[in-house]
């Protein structure tokens, strides 16, 4: 039974007259709530341009522009094909994203020894970010696969994420799920690194410039800025971890053996420049969706009482 002699403004716990210390006891799911809802939000607002990125770099062509790319998702005649696969993608995203920023606070407090983690460096941050994105990415990797699958599947080829996710097993066995995993883990950590720890840095400097809270345009500015920063370093890890997801299709031959073959022969066939084909869409989707993204997590903390601080 809760104690009544509760201080006024002390939201820590209380069990007959024992005071437990940690004021945070709730903070995990918190954060876990704050980034789904982040995740969730900004995918939706730009699942269009998440699709015309998926068919541009699974077309092998150089000659597809993004006027062509946005008339084959209109050909397939209705305004579902422009969020085809939005479904299965708030499936992957919302635990990955609310386990990966988690993850990241429990790590940086354990790196900080405490719960004040605003000194910690960019490198500290930078590893922090990258050890919670790869776990994260890992954990929900076959719902990422399914969602590339039908975001560049012909039209009627899959009925749904259930669908998708039984012809896959059927025809392709367990394995297929996880195909392009090396690359995505290779991708992902660097990119989550970089993406939070510039996020943090700006975030960190924002608030001491506005004494609190920055104005929502200040949060949603640092996110895209971080995530630019971060797409540079880690796209060829996406593009190759694409084609190993689509490869296999209607029961076509593989065209790759594994990572390495991928590099080799999209050098070969199209340049080093083929290693970044299709970054622009994905920059004009990515940079947006982490900036709402992050504006979402942050404004969803104060809501939920977390300090805009940590």
């Amino acid at each position: 039974m809760a104690s009544s002699s509760r201080q006024k403004g002390d939201h820590s716990p209380h069990f007959d007259g024992v005071h437990v210390t940690n004021p945070d006891w709730h903070r995990p799911a918190k954060l876990l709530f704050s980034g789904a809802a982040a995740g969730v939000v900004s995918r939706t607002a730009t699942a269009p341009v998440d699709r015309l990125r998926m068919l541009f770099q699974v077309h092998e062509s150089s000659r597809m522009t993004l006027v062509q790319g946005v008339r084959k998702m209109a050909a397939e005649g209705t305004i579902k094909s422009f969020f085809k696969g939005n479904g299965a993608n708030c499936l992957k995203i919302a635990p990955e994203t609310a386990l990966k920023l988690t993850l990241n606070d429990r790590i940086k407090r354990a790196v900080a020894g405490s719960s004040d983690t605003s000194k910690m460096s960019f490198f500290e941050r930078l590893m922090s970010g990258g050890i919670a994105g790869g776990i994260a990415q890992g954990s929900i990797y076959p719902l990422e696969m399914i969602r590339t699958r039908l975001g560049v599947a012909p039209q009627g080829t899959y009925a749904g994420i259930t669908d998708c996710a039984r012809k896959v097993y059927t025809k392709e066995g367990v394995r297929a799920f996880y195909r392009g995993l090396s690359p995505s883990m290779a991708g992902i950590i660097p990119y989550a690194g970089t993406d939070i720890a510039t996020f943090e840095i700006v975030k960190q400097m924002a608030v001491e410039r506005y004494d609190g809270e920055p104005p929502g345009y200040v949060l949603i500015g640092a996110g895209m800025f971080a995530s630019v920063i971060a797409q540079f370093v880690s796209y060829p890890f996406a593009l190759v971890r694409t084609r190993l997801q689509a490869q296999g299709m209607g029961g076509e031959a593989n065209r790759y053996t594994g990572p390495v073959d991928v590099v080799l022969k999209t050098v070969r066939r199209e340049g080093p420049t083929g290693l970044y084909k299709g970054i622009l869409p994905n920059l004009l989707k990515l940079a947006p969706a982490a900036g709402i993204s992050w504006y979402t997590f942050e404004k969803a903390k104060i809501l939920l009482g977390v300090d805009i601080r940590s």
